[in-house]
């Protein structure tokens, strides 16, 4: 395809868009496929997990996956925390390691979540990942397949920032 064909589609598809409104704007987000929204290295450096946003045909949810790179091997493995139960805006979650490097930790503004789980900022706790064993908890209002997230879980764990539960 020529770079003048190519500006032409494009430009087709971003006034498609416009014309639509939010209907196309989700099917030009299918188009351009996932995309990392924040990334985080472990404490030894040999892992880095990636929050990707995975298109979504509902306006009012957030399709998230936990994607980590094992960089030594240069494997990966995607991590798939509850469904349709993460709210906008973008960029108000973040990855919190343990400080061993053995717990990945899912936080954020705006989740939909079953239990109040407050860190001192505001923040809660949503996704815990434990990666020597792969099992995985999660904090989340909709039905999932993994085991509910609980304050006790996160207490026991020394993480790399300060996570403190605040009852509410």
């Amino acid at each position: 395809m020529t770079g003048t064909r190519r500006l032409a589609t494009w430009a087709l598809v971003v006034a498609a868009s416009a014309a639509l409104g939010a209907g196309a704007t989700l099917g030009l987000q299918h188009l351009l496929g996932p995309r990392t929204t924040t990334t985080r290295l472990s404490p030894d450096e040999t892992t880095r997990a990636r929050l990707v946003e995975v298109p979504s045909r509902d306006p009012t949810g957030r399709n998230l996956l936990v994607r980590l790179e094992h960089l030594e091997t240069g494997r990966t493995t995607d991590l798939t925390p509850g469904r349709d139960d993460k709210g906008r805006p973008e960029g108000t979650e973040r990855l919190i390691w343990s400080k061993d490097g053995t717990y990945l930790l899912l936080v954020g503004r705006h989740f939909y979540v079953r239990d109040d789980l407050f860190l001192d900022n505001g923040d809660q706790a949503y996704f815990l990942h434990h990666l020597p064993t792969g099992r995985g908890w999660i904090n989340s209002a909709e039905p999932s397949d993994l085991p509910p997230l609980r304050a006790e879980q996160v207490r026991g764990i020394e993480f790399t920032e300060p996570v403190t539960l605040q009852p509410r």
